[in-house]
């Protein structure tokens, strides 16, 4: 009977298949990568890549594969990142400037392959659009959260009762090592923030995490600690973000006395208690942008004096935060990382 089953059992059919958007009849190149075939044109192919041109100007031998008159070549990529590649090649409408919107999958698989093959103006596409998901200032990180059209299925907010899921964190994941690949650093502070795990099931997923979709989404072993290491840090500075709501002494122009002191109190109580039920550290959430409830539920009772100093002393903690984020990883302050971002992308 099991012999049986085996042979019933169909074969898989490993025949190449056309993918038929991107195979031009007019085509002079057949490229397979996987059991994909594409025929495109070799023109166009060596005009976007020095690559592809150092590659095609070789003499093909004269035992070259040919299909329907065109030479073969095979790359060692997946269908997919090449599917996505030459469409934003030979498509002009398929991958366009921001804020035009994309797919997360086709970011990620046009800048590795850009990269790989020195197609700059795809890679400096694909490096825009990652930029705005992770910013280097605070204010657009706020702006993002509201507004950014990109990427909204891999997003991590950290938001009250919603938890990290493990589309979003092989997604950061996948973000770290491609930046990493391209040496666009400016994205690993808020990359590593966003993933910063309390739990250990969230941690365990982040360290054994090898894949998002078909894409790498791995930590090296450098990485993985610093990723622990991050979220250690990042869960003391909690309490710094908490600290606005204590220090109200200096202001002399409060005119609101108990019922001040009563709002703050009840402020702090529901702040912990977020932090408490959030997925993991994240100091840079009790603002007006995140938690309303806070701010306009509570804090707007105190004294206009003291609602102004609160928010002025908070303001200043969340961009203290923010400014320690890149030495959390080891890299260079925002305004170094700023200078990179702008060599590589203006």
């Amino acid at each position: 009977m099991g012999l049986m089953d085996v042979d019933k059992t169909p074969m898989r059919d490993n025949t190449p298949k056309r993918v038929e958007e991107l195979w031009f009849e007019d085509g002079g190149l057949v490229v397979q990568a996987e059991q994909s075939l594409f025929r495109v044109y070799r023109g166009i192919l060596a005009a976007r890549s020095s690559v592809f041109k150092d590659m095609l100007a070789f003499t093909q031998p004269p035992d070259a594969e040919i299909i329907d008159g065109s030479t073969v070549i095979r790359l060692p990529d997946t269908a997919e990142d090449v599917t996505y590649f030459f469409r934003a090649i030979f498509d002009s409408s398929f991958f366009e400037t921001y804020p035009s919107k994309v797919c997360f999958d086709s970011v990620l698989s046009i800048a590795r392959l850009s990269h790989k093959y020195s197609v700059d103006y795809l890679l400096h596409r694909a490096l825009v659009h990652l930029s705005y998901e992770f910013p280097t200032t605070l204010s657009a990180f706020d702006e993002r959260n509201i507004a950014s059209p990109d990427f909204q299925n891999i997003r991590s907010t950290n938001l009250q009762d919603i938890m990290l899921t493990h589309e979003s964190i092989s997604a950061h994941l996948a973000v770290i090592q491609l930046s990493r690949r391209v040496n666009a650093l400016w994205l690993l502070p808020l990359a590593f923030y966003q993933l910063a795990p309390a739990h250990k099931e969230t941690i365990h997923d982040c360290l054994q995490c090898s894949a998002f979709a078909t894409h790498p989404a791995e930590l090296d072993g450098d990485d993985q600690i610093l990723l622990l290491t991050f979220s250690i840090l990042l869960s003391r500075m909690e309490h710094d973000a908490l600290d606005f709501l204590h220090c109200t002494d200096d202001n002399t122009q409060c005119a609101g006395g108990n019922q001040c002191s009563r709002a703050r109190l009840r402020a702090i109580t529901q702040a912990r208690n977020h932090m408490t039920t959030s997925t993991g550290p994240n100091p840079l959430e009790i603002s007006k942008v995140y938690c309303p409830d806070i701010w306009d539920g509570l804090l707007e009772t105190c004294c206009a004096a003291c609602f102004t100093h609160l928010e002025e002393t908070h303001d200043e903690a969340r961009q203290k935060i923010w400014d320690k984020l890149p030495d959390l990883c080891g890299l260079p302050p925002w305004s170094e990382l700023e200078k990179m971002k702008a060599e590589a992308l203006d």
